[in-house]
């Protein structure tokens, strides 16, 4: 190696390498550090992607040791935040699952080692679905100019495209829904140009186009049946209106809805005059993890925008019979909002049936800018009904899915700043108690000082999409005669 080669690989150490010593001749700060995310104390899968984090310390480079019971890892970093290597994240995580792990940290600030009072977290051995599919939008819901669904991979930071502008300029794609958390059986919508319904089963993708003359306007809010056979949806006539003064940035509200099941195999929609009813709005349907129950929120019609913060939705039920295709004569109300005061919507189940989660605000069924809206647990076993304040903040809390296995939810809330939506995922036990919420991992802890995106319809999924964003664009680019629209993945 000539002197030149050895002088610029010096100065590559210098400037790139870590810290491999533990550092000595400490100082006690015996307080903790000032971190971001701020995850302390918080349930962490046994699959999940490293969690990287910024010491907001004045500080040149930083140590980080982790411990479990079983095994340990440290590793040193320059510029303040760390940046795990996957492989040894993921071994150290798999080696200490079911125990608590505890990170200490050592800051370099002003030439003096400052060590800082050490934080847990406990590695659950019930592991996350491996990836997340969520739309990213303008904070502002205003445009959709530059916007898209991505999954993410959650044991590690690849993104891949679903779709997006780029693929289909001045399109708005929302709405996804999985059947079981499995994207073999996929539904989202298309609006504006190539308006239409993108159904994806069992390798088939199918574009779904309102048949005219008809009573059903766009379908949205899907919601698949268990069995994957039926997807329940709402029909609304969706508006928006942005005050030009006060705190408050915009409401998205609904002028009218009504519900229709979609019967898969029979490509077609039924409905019944108790979810289609000319005084009522009803909306944000669900399925039962036994299909014999769809749940859904509800409120008496009102002349919108100007009863906008007078209208209130309850939590109702009604039956169904997914042998015969016939949907129940009596509904049953669950939560009032004649006795909450408030409103209620998104109902989301859990896999086992026991837990219904929804998102509690003062009036409507779009909380994104209700800065009082917080996620509650319905419990169907003994009806009691309660305010989640182990996830819940000063800010919003949204829209909110579960995983496979029941034991993690994902939300969207507005809690970082007060303008953007971003995922964060808490762990729930068996009998319903939810664990303290960390933000979804980025390879970068400055990832959201230049994001200008937010997170939108968090969706936990079991497996990748397999279909191509090119075949979809295809696929919603054809006739809107009303005809179903078929192309297969190969």
């Amino acid at each position: 190696m000539n002197n030149l080669k050895l002088l610029f690989l010096i100065v590559l150490v210098a400037t790139f390498g870590c810290t491999t010593n533990k550092p000595v001749d400490v100082t006690q700060t015996g307080k903790l550090p000032k971190i971001f995310p701020e995850n302390y104390g918080t349930t962490i899968p046994c699959n999940i992607a490293p969690l990287n984090f910024r010491v907001e310390e004045d500080c040149d480079e930083i140590y980080v040791s982790i411990k479990g019971n079983n095994s340990s890892l440290e590793k040193g970093f320059k510029g303040g935040k760390s940046d795990w290597p996957k492989k040894d994240w993921a071994t150290f995580l798999e080696n200490n699952k079911g125990d608590s792990i505890t990170f200490t940290i050592y800051a370099f600030e002003n030439n003096n080692w400052m060590k800082y009072k050490p934080f847990r977290f406990f590695v659950s051995p019930d592991s996350i679905d491996e990836y997340l599919i969520y739309r990213l939008i303008s904070p502002g819901y205003q445009t959709w100019n530059k916007m898209g669904l991505y999954q993410r991979q959650l044991s590690g930071f690849q993104e891949k495209t679903l779709l997006n502008n780029t693929i289909m300029p001045h399109s708005c794609m929302n709405c996804h829904s999985l059947a079981a958390n499995n994207p073999d059986n996929m539904v989202f919508h298309i609006r504006e140009n190539n308006s239409g319904t993108i159904l994806i089963k069992d390798g088939v993708v199918k574009k779904l186009v309102s048949k005219k003359p008809t009573s059903f306007k766009s379908v949205s809010f899907p919601y698949w049946h268990p069995s994957a056979k039926y997807i329940a949806f709402s029909i609304n006539k969706v508006r928006q209106v942005f005050p030009s003064f006060g705190t408050e940035r915009a409401h998205a509200f609904d002028m009218e809805s009504d519900m229709v099941i979609y019967d898969v195999e029979k490509s077609e929609y039924f409905t019944s005059p108790l979810l289609f009813a000319e005084d009522a709005f009803e909306a944000f349907p669900c399925f039962s993890p036994d299909g014999k129950t769809l749940y859904f929120v509800t409120a008496k019609a009102a002349p919108m925008p100007e009863e906008i913060q007078n209208i209130k939705y309850s939590l109702c039920s009604v039956s169904f019979d997914p042998e015969m295709a016939t949907i129940g004569e009596k509904v049953d109300t669950l939560i009032s909002s004649a006795f909450t005061g408030k409103s209620v919507t998104m109902p989301r189940i859990s896999p086992d049936g026991k837990h219904i989660i929804v998102t509690q605000s003062n009036y409507g069924n779009f909380p994104a800018y209700n800065e009082e809206a917080d996620l509650y647990m319905y419990n169907l076993q003994d009806s009691s009904y309660v305010l989640l304040d182990a996830i819940n903040s000063n800010q919003v809390e949204s829209y909110h899915s579960w995983s496979s296995n029941g034991r993690w939810l994902v939300f969207g809330s507005r809690r970082m700043d007060g303008l953007f939506m971003n995922a964060y995922i808490a762990y729930v036990d068996e009998n319903g108690v939810p664990q303290k919420p960390f933000l979804l991992p980025q390879k970068d802890a400055d990832f959201h000082k230049s994001f200008l995106f937010s997170f939108n319809i968090p969706e936990f999924a079991i497996k990748p999409v397999a279909v191509s964003p090119y075949l979809i664009e295809k696929v919603a680019k054809k006739s809107e005669d009303g005809k179903a629209i078929f192309e297969t993945t190969h």
